[in-house]
């Protein structure tokens, strides 16, 4: 049985991995989960077998913390004695593989959740986040991408790297278990928990509140859907992140009080995708967006920006709903007329769980990574070695 560690930069990003690592476990493989104890969720990985490490990392660029983090990894990847390091998120994915190679680990993947660097950030993040991509690749084998729009970028700055799409994808068997428990008394008591209306409709978004997903853009459609179109309607933000008293402050300057709530972090987000018309995210790039993928599941009509990642999941008209990134009037007028047409709705939604059967399902997403481990496997001559210190 081989033995393989995740590593990510803290618990957070647990919630993502977790269900891809348990179907990858089952193909009979001994699975570790590394990361930082922040935003650990006990019940989350009460569901899960795996076996947890916790090694202190900061997000943020920070040497002296960072040197730290990479000689605890060491230590902790040599003494488990790993035949695979398998690193994700850019932090944990420059310093993981950096630990990996010093502590002589045969296999070194990493898979890119979108890249950190993309058109519209400041010249200065830019240019940081593509030379620690740079970096990061020297330390492993192969470099996996959630998209393949990202992949030719990738070729760019690690030429000599191996370049696999991995895609992404949702466990459709759990979620479609976990949907025929949510009962229409669930519903009902979620809407009186938030007063919603018997005849408003409820629009959810599930994104931290962070810059790259733009709550500022939506929040300009939602005056305008609201004002202009006069569409009755709720919006529920489930998310945390740095920016949420802007948001909030936001929220009360475009008089949406009424109209925008936010409900906070949820592991079980289910009943909320269940309840709701619609999903959206307004971001301005992404990997493969997982809560687009699990409303698709729920036969949900998506809409969202035309951006990276997520053009790559939503066919327009078809499986969701695309809009120019930054078109305040367009979002508005493709909300208004999606929130307003039931069998518009009804339609894409069918259309939309069609396409994750067939192409976002994340058994299909763990064969190829299953399938990749092996070949590579086949093809490393890098023997497992404690012979560089650190």
């Amino acid at each position: 049985m081989k033995k393989v560690a995740h590593i990510c930069t803290n618990a957070k990003s647990h919630r993502i991995l977790v269900d891809k690592l348990a179907l990858i476990q089952k193909k009979g493989y001994d699975l570790h989960l590394i990361s930082s104890r922040e935003g650990y969720d006990p019940e989350l990985m009460s569901r899960h077998t795996m076996t947890l490490h916790f090694v202190p990392m900061k997000e943020t660029v920070a040497p002296w913390n960072d040197m730290v983090a990479i000689a605890r990894l060491v230590h902790l990847l040599r003494s488990e004695r790993y035949d695979i390091v398998h690193t994700h998120n850019a932090k944990a994915g420059v310093i993981g593989r950096i630990a990996a190679w010093l502590a002589g680990i045969p296999l070194i993947v990493h898979t890119t959740h979108g890249l950190p660097f993309y058109e519209g950030q400041s010249r200065l993040k830019n240019t940081m986040y593509r030379e620690m991509e740079r970096i990061g690749a020297w330390f492993c084998d192969a470099i996996a991408s959630q998209n393949r729009e990202d992949m030719s970028k990738i070729k760019k700055y690690a030429p000599r790297k191996q370049i696999l799409y991995e895609g992404n994808g949702v466990d459709l068997e759990l979620l479609d278990s976990r949907r025929g428990t949510i009962s229409a008394a669930d519903i009902e008591q979620l809407r009186l928990q938030h007063n919603i209306g018997p005849y408003q409709k409820v629009i959810l978004v599930g994104a931290r509140f962070e810059p790259v997903k733009n709550h500022f853009f939506l929040l300009d459609g939602l005056k305008r859907l609201k004002d202009e179109l006069q569409v009755d309607f709720v919006c529920l933000l489930a998310g945390k992140g740095g920016l949420e008293q802007e948001v909030e402050a936001r929220i009360k300057l475009l008089e949406l009080d009424r109209h925008v709530l936010r409900i906070g972090y949820h592991t079980d987000i289910y009943p909320y995708i269940q309840m709701a018309d619609t999903v959206v995210l307004t971001s301005e790039k992404e990997g493969i967006p997982r809560i687009l993928m699990e409303a698709m599941s729920f036969e949900k009509a998506v809409l969202a920006t035309d951006v990276l990642g997520t053009r790559e999941l939503i066919r327009h008209n078809e499986t969701g709903v695309l809009v120019p990134y930054k078109d305040v009037n367009l979002l508005a007028q493709h909300l208004g007329l999606l929130l307003n047409d039931d069998a518009q709705r009804a339609r894409i939604g069918r259309m939309a769980r069609a396409s994750i059967e067939l192409e976002f399902n994340e058994d299909i997403v763990t064969r190829r990574i299953h399938a990749y481990y092996r070949d590579l496997l086949s093809r490393t001559n890098r023997p497992q070695s404690t012979s560089v210190s650190v």
